[in-house]
């Protein structure tokens, strides 16, 4: 049994393919039972209405669909909400803007159903961006060690119920995914075949913005968790990380443009705002609201 999170803001134009997606899984048996969770927060689109709309198609599947309508928004407090209502020990927890392709939940499941406590993802694919810097980037990032042959975990995520009593609540940090991963030692996480599309951001701006997130994020999961370094045998200093830049030097260029923009604007100070975390943006909100 499968309890399958999704938290999302303001995604009416991503919810519905993540949900046929997840409705048309195969391999799964036919008195499957498991339940899908929609935490939508502080949304101010149709997003709710889009995934209530799919309530038929799902029960008609052996699926249980939740959607829960939270006001305040906030990626943590909308995963917090829905493992409150959570049926199952084991746990799939998925971004909104996340398709996965046939298999993904059967071969999740089977790595789950262990006697030791187990983190897994799937194979994570990035469908090719419409910019030109964007498939520069994703060129080089898809061939990192880290993402090749590791188990990132981005956008995807699962746990059984003995991984899952390694943390309470989640906290509130920006990189919930990173906190999950750091939780377990390489040994524990598991890499299903199946595999899953993750987009990356478009443009240049669109990639340094969401790399600077993803830099803050890190900063602030090892300010508050050091302990969890330990853990971190993923990291993106390697001699072989410099061997797939060599082996890319124009898309390498782009890469490493991003990487360093991103790094200098993490260090600045973000004035008069405060930020909600979702699908990759950065949507800045006013702070005297």
């Amino acid at each position: 049994m499968l309890s399958v999170i999704i938290p999302c803001r303001n995604e009416r134009n991503y919810i519905r393919g993540c949900l046929d997606a997840i409705s048309a899984q195969a391999g799964l048996p036919a008195d499957h039972g498991i339940e899908v969770i929609v935490a939508a927060n502080g949304c101010r689109d149709r997003t709710v209405q889009v995934a209530r709309e799919c309530r038929e198609g799902f029960a008609g599947n052996g699926f249980d669909l939740k959607v829960l309508d939270i006001p305040e928004p906030g990626k943590v407090g909308a995963l917090n909400q829905a493992e409150s209502v959570a049926c199952f020990g084991n746990r799939v927890f998925v971004d909104a803007d996340v398709i996965l392709c046939s298999g993904v939940l059967a071969e999740l499941a089977r790595l789950l159903d262990a006697g030791t406590p187990v983190y897994a993802s799937a194979t994570v694919t990035i469908p090719t961006p419409r910019s030109l810097f964007s498939r520069a980037y994703a060129r080089v990032w898809s061939n990192l060690p880290f993402v090749r042959e590791g188990v990132p975990g981005i956008g995807l995520y699962a746990v059984n119920a003995m991984a899952r009593c390694r943390w309470d609540d989640f906290p509130p940090i920006h990189s919930d995914d990173r906190f999950v991963r750091l939780n377990f030692a390489p040994h524990e996480r598991h890499k299903a075949e199946a595999r899953y599309c993750w987009p990356l951001p478009e443009g240049l701006f669109n990639l340094i913005r969401v790399r600077r997130r993803w830099t803050e994020g890190n900063r602030e999961l090892l300010r508050k968790f050091p302990d969890l370094i330990a853990n971190d045998s993923e990291r993106n200093n390697t001699v072989s990380n410099l061997a797939t830049l060599m082996a890319t030097p124009m898309a390498s260029t782009v890469f490493v443009g991003v990487y360093l923009a991103s790094e200098f604007l993490a260090r600045l100070p973000r004035r008069h705002a405060s930020f909600h975390w979702q699908r990759g943006r950065a949507i800045r909100v006013s702070s005297r609201l």
